[in-house]
C-alpha cells in the first residue's frame, strides 16, 4: 500500500506542478481577462473548468495518498476516486499530448499516470490493507 500512496502523492504533486508551471509561462494562454476568462488563443476555449478539474485531481491524489500513509480509513476511497480520475485525465489527454510534435514528451508521463494509476486501483481494490 505504501507504493500506491507514494505513487498517488507524486502524481498529484506533478500534475499540480505542470499545470502551474503551464499557467504561469505558456503563451498560448490568455490571461490578459484573469483565470476565469482565460483561453487558449488557438481555440478559444475556457481553461478554468478543465483547471478545476485537473487541480481537484491532483488534490485528490495527495490527500488519498497521505491518507494510505497514515492508516485513515477514509483514504481507500478517496485514493479510488482520485486514481480513477487519473486514469481518465491521462488517457484523455494523450489526444493532446499526440496532436502536436511538439508535445510528445507529455505523452510518458501521462502513460505513466494511466497505466499506474490503473495498476494501483486494483492493488487497492484487491488488498485488505
Amino acid at each position: 500500500m505504501i507504493a500506491v500512496a507514494v505513487f498517488a502523492i507524486v502524481m498529484g504533486l506533478a500534475i499540480a506542478g505542470v499545470w502551474t508551471k503551464d499557467i504561469l509561462r505558456n503563451p498560448e494562454i490568455d490571461l490578459s481577462k484573469g483565470l476565469f476568462a482565460a483561453r487558449d488563443k488557438d481555440s478559444g476555449a475556457l481553461f478554468w473548468l478543465h483547471w478545476l478539474a485537473e487541480y481537484s485531481t491532483a488534490g485528490a491524489l495527495v490527500a488519498g495518498g497521505v491518507g494510505l500513509l497514515v492508516g485513515e480509513t477514509w483514504a481507500r476511497p478517496i485514493a479510488l476516486l482520485a486514481l480513477g480520475a487519473l486514469v481518465y485525465t491521462s488517457i484523455n489527454s494523450m489526444g493532446w499530448a499526440f496532436s502536436r510534435r511538439d508535445r510528445y514528451a507529455y505523452a510518458a508521463p501521462m502513460l505513466v499516470g494511466a497505466v499506474g494509476g490503473l495498476a494501483s486501483a486494483v492493488m487497492l481494490l484487491v488488498t485488505d490493507g
